[in-house]
């Protein structure tokens, strides 16, 4: 057998081998996406993708508990309970923006408006802006139903990269301080 031949077999194997855990969603409006990730033990991290849309690696053992179709949510759970939810998408793909004229940091904002809007219209909870930072099109902003958050204090991570949002949502964090729940949050926006 030739070192070609032993090269392309074990390229095709390699590939095999890192789809194997990925699953492929159908997109109308983007075509398919592949998705995976998983826990990284050597690494102490969880990574998970959406290609095209984006990735992360997420610190800690995080393992996945459920999808939400409608709004591409991949919901996490770590052994402290602390859920995690993140989407990976396109900036033209929410109804606020289906022509894209939202980009960058405008975009964050109209997302954060539209969000806030359905929390408080739907749920009467309030909500506040933590930390913007417009030059790197990012947004940290708190939803809750009151000043101590008693049943719902989720914080959400809001991002926009060159048309690709990442989108994360921390709740059930009790056990987190305020400024450990915000230096999470912007360690997923800073990594690939």
């Amino acid at each position: 057998m030739s070192v070609n031949r032993i090269l392309k077999i074990f390229l095709l194997l390699s590939a095999v081998v890192f789809f194997i855990g990925c699953r492929t969603i159908s997109s109308s409006r983007y075509g398919s996406t592949i998705v995976g990730g998983k826990y990284e033990a050597s690494k102490d991290s969880t990574s998970y993708f959406v290609y095209p849309f984006g990735s992360v690696m997420i610190p800690g053992k995080w393992e996945k508990t459920s999808y939400n179709n409608v709004s591409r949510q991949q919901f996490f759970m770590n052994s402290d309970s602390v859920i995690l939810s993140v989407v990976f998408s396109r900036f033209d793909g929410y109804e606020f923006n289906l022509d894209g004229a939202k980009k960058g940091y405008d975009f964050v904002k109209a997302c954060y408006e539209w969000e806030t809007d359905y929390f408080e219209k739907t749920n009467g909870l309030q909500h506040n802006i933590i930390e913007e930072n417009e030059e790197k099109h990012y947004m940290i902003f708190r939803v809750y139903d009151s000043p101590d958050g008693a049943k719902v204090n989720m914080y959400f991570l809001l991002g926009e990269k060159n048309g690709n949002v990442s989108y994360f949502s921390l709740s059930r964090a009790e056990k987190w301080t305020e400024e450990r729940r915000l230096e999470f949050l912007r360690g997923l926006l800073n990594n690939p």
